[in-house]
Protein backbone atom coordinates (compact mmCIF):
# COMPACT_ATOMS: atom_id res chain seq x y z
CA UNK A 1 0.00 0.00 0.00
CA UNK A 2 1.45 3.36 -0.88
CA UNK A 3 0.62 7.00 0.60
CA UNK A 4 -2.58 8.46 -0.44
CA UNK A 5 -0.36 10.75 -3.20
CA UNK A 6 1.53 7.80 -4.79
CA UNK A 7 -1.94 6.02 -5.06
CA UNK A 8 -3.50 9.33 -6.45
CA UNK A 9 -0.93 9.48 -9.56
CA UNK A 10 -0.70 5.53 -9.97
CA UNK A 11 -4.52 6.55 -10.52
CA UNK A 12 -3.30 9.66 -12.91
CA UNK A 13 -1.12 7.19 -14.72
CA UNK A 14 -2.53 3.63 -15.26
CA UNK A 15 -3.23 2.47 -18.75
CA UNK A 16 -6.47 1.47 -19.83
CA UNK A 17 -6.77 -2.64 -19.30
CA UNK A 18 -9.62 -2.56 -22.16
CA UNK A 19 -7.50 -1.37 -25.02
CA UNK A 20 -4.16 -2.84 -25.09
CA UNK A 21 -0.81 -0.42 -25.68
CA UNK A 22 2.26 -1.00 -27.49
CA UNK A 23 5.27 -1.69 -24.89
CA UNK A 24 7.41 1.03 -26.75
CA UNK A 25 3.89 3.35 -26.03
CA UNK A 26 3.27 2.41 -22.54
CA UNK A 27 7.48 2.65 -21.44
CA UNK A 28 7.32 6.09 -22.00
CA UNK A 29 3.95 6.57 -21.28
CA UNK A 30 3.97 8.09 -17.66
CA UNK A 31 7.17 10.59 -19.05
CA UNK A 32 5.34 11.85 -21.36
CA UNK A 33 2.27 12.57 -19.93
CA UNK A 34 3.95 14.58 -17.35
CA UNK A 35 6.36 16.83 -19.47
CA UNK A 36 3.49 17.62 -22.49
CA UNK A 37 1.34 18.77 -19.40
CA UNK A 38 3.42 21.09 -18.50
CA UNK A 39 3.95 22.20 -21.96
CA UNK A 40 0.60 23.16 -22.43
CA UNK A 41 0.07 24.75 -18.98
CA UNK A 42 2.97 26.72 -19.43
CA UNK A 43 1.73 27.34 -22.45
CA UNK A 44 -1.36 28.34 -21.39
CA UNK A 45 0.03 30.84 -18.60
CA UNK A 46 1.86 32.59 -21.27
CA UNK A 47 -1.02 32.99 -23.28
CA UNK A 48 -2.89 34.59 -20.81
CA UNK A 49 -1.02 37.66 -21.04
CA UNK A 50 -2.07 38.10 -24.71
CA UNK A 51 -6.13 37.08 -24.57
CA UNK A 52 -7.58 36.27 -27.68
CA UNK A 53 -10.89 36.96 -26.65
CA UNK A 54 -10.25 39.67 -24.09
CA UNK A 55 -7.00 41.76 -23.81
CA UNK A 56 -6.00 41.56 -27.68
CA UNK A 57 -8.96 42.87 -28.73
CA UNK A 58 -9.09 45.96 -25.99
CA UNK A 59 -5.56 46.67 -26.80
CA UNK A 60 -6.75 46.81 -30.46
CA UNK A 61 -9.30 49.39 -29.83
CA UNK A 62 -6.63 51.78 -28.87
CA UNK A 63 -5.42 51.83 -32.24
CA UNK A 64 -9.08 51.44 -34.61
CA UNK A 65 -13.11 52.06 -33.50
CA UNK A 66 -13.65 49.43 -35.97
CA UNK A 67 -15.54 46.69 -34.71
CA UNK A 68 -14.80 44.95 -38.45
CA UNK A 69 -11.02 45.21 -37.85
CA UNK A 70 -11.10 44.47 -34.24
CA UNK A 71 -13.07 40.92 -35.84
CA UNK A 72 -9.88 40.46 -37.55
CA UNK A 73 -8.20 39.01 -34.19
CA UNK A 74 -10.32 36.03 -33.75
CA UNK A 75 -10.39 35.63 -37.71
CA UNK A 76 -7.16 35.32 -37.83
CA UNK A 77 -6.70 33.25 -34.26
CA UNK A 78 -9.01 30.60 -35.47
CA UNK A 79 -8.48 30.52 -39.57
CA UNK A 80 -4.91 30.71 -39.24
CA UNK A 81 -5.07 27.93 -37.14
CA UNK A 82 -7.15 25.57 -38.99
CA UNK A 83 -6.54 26.41 -42.52
CA UNK A 84 -3.37 25.78 -43.29
CA UNK A 85 -3.82 22.07 -41.21
CA UNK A 86 -4.33 20.07 -44.37
CA UNK A 87 -1.29 21.03 -46.36
CA UNK A 88 0.55 19.40 -43.52
CA UNK A 89 -1.57 16.02 -43.34
CA UNK A 90 0.32 14.21 -46.41
CA UNK A 91 4.11 15.33 -45.44
CA UNK A 92 2.94 14.06 -41.59
CA UNK A 93 1.77 11.29 -42.65
CA UNK A 94 5.34 10.39 -44.19
CA UNK A 95 7.06 10.72 -41.10
CA UNK A 96 8.45 7.44 -38.73
CA UNK A 97 8.56 10.19 -35.96
CA UNK A 98 6.49 13.91 -35.16
CA UNK A 99 8.56 15.48 -32.82
CA UNK A 100 11.48 17.08 -34.87
CA UNK A 101 9.10 18.64 -37.25
CA UNK A 102 6.82 20.10 -33.92
CA UNK A 103 9.72 21.53 -32.10
CA UNK A 104 10.71 23.33 -35.60
CA UNK A 105 7.32 24.65 -36.38
CA UNK A 106 6.75 25.16 -32.40
CA UNK A 107 9.69 27.46 -32.58
CA UNK A 108 8.33 29.49 -35.70
CA UNK A 109 4.99 29.71 -33.93
CA UNK A 110 6.85 31.48 -31.10
CA UNK A 111 8.58 34.38 -32.84
CA UNK A 112 5.51 36.75 -33.18
CA UNK A 113 5.12 36.65 -29.82
CA UNK A 114 8.84 37.26 -28.99
CA UNK A 115 8.26 40.42 -31.79
CA UNK A 116 4.97 41.60 -30.47
CA UNK A 117 5.84 43.79 -27.28
CA UNK A 118 8.79 45.19 -28.51
CA UNK A 119 6.76 46.11 -31.59
CA UNK A 120 3.94 47.77 -29.52
CA UNK A 121 6.89 50.08 -27.79
CA UNK A 122 8.65 51.33 -31.01
CA UNK A 123 5.35 51.99 -32.36
CA UNK A 124 3.71 53.44 -29.51
CA UNK A 125 4.16 56.83 -30.14
CA UNK A 126 3.52 56.52 -34.00
CA UNK A 127 0.97 56.74 -36.46
CA UNK A 128 -1.72 54.21 -35.35
CA UNK A 129 -2.46 53.27 -38.67
CA UNK A 130 1.38 51.46 -38.98
CA UNK A 131 0.66 50.05 -35.12
CA UNK A 132 -1.82 49.06 -36.65
CA UNK A 133 -0.50 47.03 -39.53
CA UNK A 134 2.27 45.74 -38.03
CA UNK A 135 0.02 44.15 -35.31
CA UNK A 136 -2.19 42.89 -37.52
CA UNK A 137 0.55 41.21 -39.67
CA UNK A 138 2.40 39.21 -36.35
CA UNK A 139 -1.36 38.30 -35.67
CA UNK A 140 -1.69 36.26 -38.56
CA UNK A 141 2.26 35.15 -38.51
CA UNK A 142 1.18 33.68 -34.96
CA UNK A 143 -2.00 32.04 -36.35
CA UNK A 144 -0.60 30.48 -39.43
CA UNK A 145 2.26 29.57 -37.01
CA UNK A 146 0.13 27.84 -35.05
CA UNK A 147 -1.74 25.84 -37.77
CA UNK A 148 1.52 24.73 -39.92
CA UNK A 149 2.61 23.12 -36.54
CA UNK A 150 -0.77 21.31 -35.72
CA UNK A 151 -1.18 18.39 -37.29
CA UNK A 152 2.08 17.16 -36.55
CA UNK A 153 1.52 18.18 -32.56
CA UNK A 154 -2.26 16.60 -32.50
CA UNK A 155 -0.62 13.18 -34.68
CA UNK A 156 1.84 13.41 -31.62
CA UNK A 157 -0.58 13.43 -29.08
CA UNK A 158 -2.58 11.15 -30.57
CA UNK A 159 0.64 8.43 -30.61
CA UNK A 160 2.03 8.41 -26.95
CA UNK A 161 -1.18 9.31 -25.66
CA UNK A 162 -3.53 6.14 -25.81
CA UNK A 163 -7.39 6.92 -27.01
CA UNK A 164 -9.03 6.17 -23.71
CA UNK A 165 -6.80 8.46 -21.67
CA UNK A 166 -6.88 11.23 -23.76
CA UNK A 167 -10.14 13.34 -22.17
CA UNK A 168 -7.77 12.72 -18.63
CA UNK A 169 -4.60 14.16 -20.07
CA UNK A 170 -6.17 17.03 -22.16
CA UNK A 171 -7.78 17.72 -18.74
CA UNK A 172 -5.43 17.57 -16.63
CA UNK A 173 -2.65 19.56 -19.02
CA UNK A 174 -5.67 22.42 -19.48
CA UNK A 175 -6.49 22.28 -15.82
CA UNK A 176 -2.91 22.86 -14.72
CA UNK A 177 -2.60 25.60 -17.09
CA UNK A 178 -5.80 27.53 -16.61
CA UNK A 179 -4.83 27.33 -13.13
CA UNK A 180 -1.68 28.93 -13.72
CA UNK A 181 -3.64 31.62 -16.32
CA UNK A 182 -5.82 32.64 -13.40
CA UNK A 183 -2.44 33.82 -11.84
CA UNK A 184 -1.23 35.07 -15.07
CA UNK A 185 -4.79 37.46 -15.30
CA UNK A 186 -3.73 38.79 -12.08
CA UNK A 187 -0.48 39.96 -13.34
CA UNK A 188 -2.04 41.23 -16.42
CA UNK A 189 -4.35 43.19 -14.49
CA UNK A 190 -1.44 44.64 -12.45
CA UNK A 191 0.38 45.46 -15.69
CA UNK A 192 -2.70 47.10 -17.30
CA UNK A 193 -3.68 48.95 -14.16
CA UNK A 194 -0.06 50.38 -13.29
CA UNK A 195 1.72 50.99 -15.91
CA UNK A 196 0.72 53.95 -18.90
CA UNK A 197 0.00 52.74 -22.27
CA UNK A 198 1.41 51.49 -24.37
CA UNK A 199 3.87 50.45 -21.69
CA UNK A 200 1.39 48.27 -19.85
CA UNK A 201 0.26 45.92 -22.80
CA UNK A 202 3.35 46.01 -24.04
CA UNK A 203 4.66 44.41 -20.10
CA UNK A 204 2.08 42.07 -20.99
CA UNK A 205 2.78 40.95 -23.97
CA UNK A 206 6.43 40.70 -23.04
CA UNK A 207 5.69 38.23 -19.96
CA UNK A 208 3.85 36.53 -22.28
CA UNK A 209 6.42 35.84 -24.83
CA UNK A 210 8.60 34.37 -22.09
CA UNK A 211 5.48 32.04 -20.76
CA UNK A 212 5.52 30.93 -24.56
CA UNK A 213 8.92 30.43 -25.61
CA UNK A 214 9.68 28.39 -22.36
CA UNK A 215 7.14 25.49 -22.74
CA UNK A 216 8.85 24.55 -25.34
CA UNK A 217 11.40 23.18 -23.25
CA UNK A 218 8.99 20.75 -21.75
CA UNK A 219 7.97 19.81 -25.49
CA UNK A 220 11.80 19.07 -26.37
CA UNK A 221 11.90 16.05 -23.39
CA UNK A 222 8.98 14.07 -25.45
CA UNK A 223 10.18 10.67 -26.18
CA UNK A 224 8.35 9.33 -29.50
CA UNK A 225 8.99 5.65 -30.52
CA UNK A 226 9.42 5.95 -34.55
CA UNK A 227 6.38 4.40 -36.04
CA UNK A 228 6.14 1.55 -39.13
CA UNK A 229 6.32 3.65 -42.17
CA UNK A 230 2.90 3.76 -44.30
CA UNK A 231 2.54 1.76 -47.34
CA UNK A 232 3.29 4.11 -50.76
CA UNK A 233 -0.36 5.60 -51.93
CA UNK A 234 -1.87 3.77 -54.54
CA UNK A 235 -3.67 7.45 -55.72
CA UNK A 236 -3.21 10.81 -55.55
CA UNK A 237 -3.35 12.68 -52.81
CA UNK A 238 -6.70 15.09 -54.14
CA UNK A 239 -8.60 11.98 -55.30
CA UNK A 240 -8.15 10.05 -51.36
CA UNK A 241 -9.71 13.65 -50.14
CA UNK A 242 -12.67 13.44 -52.31
CA UNK A 243 -13.21 9.51 -51.79
CA UNK A 244 -13.28 10.56 -47.83
CA UNK A 245 -15.41 13.60 -48.24
CA UNK A 246 -17.73 11.32 -50.78
CA UNK A 247 -17.92 8.10 -48.90
CA UNK A 248 -18.13 9.29 -45.18
CA UNK A 249 -21.08 10.38 -45.06
CA UNK A 250 -21.07 10.98 -40.85
CA UNK A 251 -18.03 13.12 -41.60
CA UNK A 252 -19.19 15.45 -43.99
CA UNK A 253 -22.21 15.88 -41.33
CA UNK A 254 -19.75 16.75 -39.10
CA UNK A 255 -18.31 19.18 -40.80
CA UNK A 256 -21.86 20.91 -41.23
CA UNK A 257 -22.20 21.28 -38.36
CA UNK A 258 -19.07 22.58 -37.15
CA UNK A 259 -19.54 25.28 -39.79
CA UNK A 260 -22.72 26.38 -38.53
CA UNK A 261 -20.81 25.97 -35.07
CA UNK A 262 -17.82 28.39 -35.74
CA UNK A 263 -20.29 30.72 -37.01
CA UNK A 264 -22.41 30.87 -33.82
CA UNK A 265 -19.32 31.74 -32.25
CA UNK A 266 -18.75 34.94 -34.51
CA UNK A 267 -19.78 37.06 -31.20
CA UNK A 268 -17.11 35.72 -29.48
CA UNK A 269 -14.47 38.28 -30.29
CA UNK A 270 -16.87 41.00 -29.22
CA UNK A 271 -17.61 40.44 -25.88
CA UNK A 272 -15.50 42.11 -23.90
CA UNK A 273 -15.08 44.78 -26.52
CA UNK A 274 -19.05 45.81 -25.85
CA UNK A 275 -18.71 45.33 -22.39
CA UNK A 276 -16.21 47.56 -21.23
CA UNK A 277 -17.28 50.30 -24.28
CA UNK A 278 -21.21 49.79 -23.20
CA UNK A 279 -20.35 50.55 -19.32
CA UNK A 280 -17.51 52.47 -19.90
CA UNK A 281 -14.91 50.07 -18.15
CA UNK A 282 -11.18 50.14 -17.56
CA UNK A 283 -8.53 48.45 -19.74
CA UNK A 284 -7.79 46.33 -16.68
CA UNK A 285 -11.22 44.54 -16.91
CA UNK A 286 -10.40 43.02 -20.13
CA UNK A 287 -7.82 40.61 -17.86
CA UNK A 288 -10.14 40.39 -15.40
CA UNK A 289 -12.48 38.81 -17.98
CA UNK A 290 -9.43 36.70 -18.65
CA UNK A 291 -8.72 35.60 -15.17
CA UNK A 292 -12.83 34.34 -14.67
CA UNK A 293 -11.91 32.51 -18.21
CA UNK A 294 -9.60 30.98 -16.39
CA UNK A 295 -10.88 29.85 -13.24
CA UNK A 296 -13.80 28.55 -14.80
CA UNK A 297 -12.19 26.40 -16.94
CA UNK A 298 -10.25 25.06 -14.16
CA UNK A 299 -13.44 23.24 -12.95
CA UNK A 300 -14.31 22.65 -16.14
CA UNK A 301 -11.59 20.83 -17.50
CA UNK A 302 -11.49 18.86 -14.21
CA UNK A 303 -15.21 18.00 -14.87
CA UNK A 304 -15.24 17.21 -18.79
CA UNK A 305 -11.98 15.80 -19.37
CA UNK A 306 -13.05 12.21 -17.12
CA UNK A 307 -16.65 12.78 -18.44
CA UNK A 308 -15.37 12.36 -22.00
CA UNK A 309 -13.18 9.42 -21.48
CA UNK A 310 -16.26 7.66 -19.91
CA UNK A 311 -19.21 9.13 -22.00
CA UNK A 312 -17.32 9.40 -25.45
CA UNK A 313 -16.33 13.10 -26.85
CA UNK A 314 -19.48 13.36 -29.07
CA UNK A 315 -22.00 13.72 -25.83
CA UNK A 316 -19.27 16.02 -24.13
CA UNK A 317 -19.37 18.39 -26.62
CA UNK A 318 -22.89 18.61 -26.72
CA UNK A 319 -23.53 19.44 -23.28
CA UNK A 320 -20.60 21.61 -23.25
CA UNK A 321 -22.31 23.28 -26.30
CA UNK A 322 -25.10 23.94 -24.05
CA UNK A 323 -23.45 26.01 -21.43
CA UNK A 324 -22.03 27.78 -24.39
CA UNK A 325 -25.58 29.08 -25.54
CA UNK A 326 -26.42 30.22 -22.08
CA UNK A 327 -23.53 32.50 -22.00
CA UNK A 328 -24.22 34.12 -24.94
CA UNK A 329 -27.65 34.51 -24.21
CA UNK A 330 -26.71 35.81 -20.84
CA UNK A 331 -24.35 38.47 -22.63
CA UNK A 332 -27.31 38.95 -24.93
CA UNK A 333 -29.85 39.90 -22.03
CA UNK A 334 -27.45 41.33 -19.26
CA UNK A 335 -27.87 44.92 -18.52
CA UNK A 336 -25.86 45.44 -15.63
CA UNK A 337 -21.95 45.28 -15.97
CA UNK A 338 -21.90 42.43 -13.19
CA UNK A 339 -24.03 39.80 -15.69
CA UNK A 340 -20.59 40.09 -18.11
CA UNK A 341 -19.00 38.54 -15.15
CA UNK A 342 -21.16 35.52 -15.07
CA UNK A 343 -21.36 35.54 -18.90
CA UNK A 344 -17.21 35.22 -18.87
CA UNK A 345 -17.83 32.04 -16.39
CA UNK A 346 -20.20 30.15 -18.26
CA UNK A 347 -17.73 31.08 -21.66
CA UNK A 348 -14.95 29.16 -19.51
CA UNK A 349 -16.59 26.04 -18.29
CA UNK A 350 -18.24 25.31 -21.33
CA UNK A 351 -15.51 25.95 -24.18
CA UNK A 352 -13.31 23.89 -21.39
CA UNK A 353 -15.60 20.85 -22.63
CA UNK A 354 -15.45 21.98 -26.29
CA UNK A 355 -11.85 22.13 -26.44
CA UNK A 356 -11.15 18.95 -25.34
CA UNK A 357 -13.81 17.44 -27.28
CA UNK A 358 -12.89 19.38 -30.38
CA UNK A 359 -9.37 17.98 -30.35
CA UNK A 360 -10.26 14.50 -29.44
CA UNK A 361 -13.60 13.55 -31.87
CA UNK A 362 -11.07 14.49 -34.61
CA UNK A 363 -8.66 11.98 -33.69
CA UNK A 364 -11.14 8.89 -34.04
CA UNK A 365 -12.89 9.95 -37.51
CA UNK A 366 -11.55 7.59 -40.13
CA UNK A 367 -8.33 4.72 -40.04
CA UNK A 368 -5.43 5.08 -37.84
CA UNK A 369 -3.50 5.40 -41.21
CA UNK A 370 -5.30 8.80 -42.42
CA UNK A 371 -5.73 10.16 -39.14
CA UNK A 372 -3.52 13.00 -39.98
CA UNK A 373 -5.44 13.07 -43.15
CA UNK A 374 -9.05 13.45 -41.24
CA UNK A 375 -7.62 15.96 -39.04
CA UNK A 376 -6.46 18.49 -41.28
CA UNK A 377 -9.53 17.92 -43.86
CA UNK A 378 -11.23 18.87 -40.85
CA UNK A 379 -9.50 22.00 -39.62
CA UNK A 380 -9.19 23.28 -43.07
CA UNK A 381 -12.12 22.93 -44.82
CA UNK A 382 -14.24 24.29 -41.64
CA UNK A 383 -11.12 27.18 -41.43
CA UNK A 384 -12.78 29.37 -43.87
CA UNK A 385 -16.12 29.96 -41.46
CA UNK A 386 -13.87 30.96 -38.10
CA UNK A 387 -11.93 33.66 -40.93
CA UNK A 388 -15.33 35.10 -42.14
CA UNK A 389 -17.55 34.85 -39.13
CA UNK A 390 -15.65 37.54 -36.86
CA UNK A 391 -15.76 39.68 -39.84
CA UNK A 392 -19.66 38.90 -40.38
CA UNK A 393 -19.76 39.84 -37.04
CA UNK A 394 -17.70 42.40 -36.80
CA UNK A 395 -20.03 44.23 -40.09
CA UNK A 396 -22.86 43.06 -38.25
CA UNK A 397 -22.17 45.10 -34.85
CA UNK A 398 -21.06 48.48 -37.00
CA UNK A 399 -24.59 48.41 -39.05
CA UNK A 400 -26.55 47.44 -36.89
CA UNK A 401 -25.29 46.74 -32.99
CA UNK A 402 -23.81 44.28 -30.51
CA UNK A 403 -26.75 43.26 -29.64
CA UNK A 404 -27.88 42.33 -33.26
CA UNK A 405 -24.36 40.44 -33.52
CA UNK A 406 -25.30 38.57 -30.09
CA UNK A 407 -28.71 37.15 -31.37
CA UNK A 408 -27.31 35.95 -35.22
CA UNK A 409 -24.87 34.40 -33.11
CA UNK A 410 -27.47 32.33 -31.14
CA UNK A 411 -29.41 31.48 -33.63
CA UNK A 412 -26.33 29.93 -35.84
CA UNK A 413 -24.83 28.28 -32.56
CA UNK A 414 -28.42 26.68 -32.08
CA UNK A 415 -28.72 24.97 -35.29
CA UNK A 416 -25.18 23.88 -35.52
CA UNK A 417 -25.86 22.43 -31.85
CA UNK A 418 -28.88 20.71 -33.08
CA UNK A 419 -27.16 19.39 -36.17
CA UNK A 420 -24.50 17.64 -34.03
CA UNK A 421 -26.97 16.48 -31.66
CA UNK A 422 -28.99 14.44 -34.01
CA UNK A 423 -27.12 14.32 -37.06
CA UNK A 424 -23.88 13.20 -36.49
CA UNK A 425 -22.93 9.70 -34.84
CA UNK A 426 -19.97 9.43 -31.96
CA UNK A 427 -17.46 7.99 -34.36
CA UNK A 428 -15.53 6.39 -31.42
CA UNK A 429 -18.83 3.44 -32.06
CA UNK A 430 -18.41 3.03 -35.38
CA UNK A 431 -16.91 0.49 -37.80
CA UNK A 432 -13.69 1.86 -39.57
CA UNK A 433 -13.29 4.92 -36.70
CA UNK A 434 -9.39 5.35 -35.84
CA UNK A 435 -7.77 2.44 -33.73
CA UNK A 436 -5.82 3.55 -31.08
CA UNK A 437 -2.13 4.57 -32.29
CA UNK A 438 0.89 2.28 -31.92
CA UNK A 439 -1.25 -0.71 -30.76
CA UNK A 440 -3.24 1.02 -28.64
Amino acid sequence: MGTPVESALDRLFDLPVEHPVAPEIARHYRHNYIFNVLDQAIWLFGISFVSVNAILPVYASHLTSSPFIIGLIPALNDAGWFLPQLFLAPHTERLPRKLPLVLFLGFLERVPYVVLPLAVLWLGGRASHWALAVFIFLMAWKSIGGGISAVPWQELMAKIIPMARRGRFFGTSQSIGQLLGIAGAALAVALLSWLPYPSNFAASFGVGAVGTSLSLLFAFQTREPPSALPPAAEQRYSVRLRDILKCDANFRAFLLCRWLWYFGGMATGFIAVYAVTHFHLSDATAAIYTGILYAAGVVGYVFWGPLGDRLGNKHMMVASSVVWLVALGAALLSSAAWGFYVVFALMGFGSAGSVIADLNITMEFGPEAERPTYIGLMRTITGPSLLIAPLLGGWIAQAWSYPTLFGVSLSLATAGLALLAWGVKDPRHMPGSARPSSGE
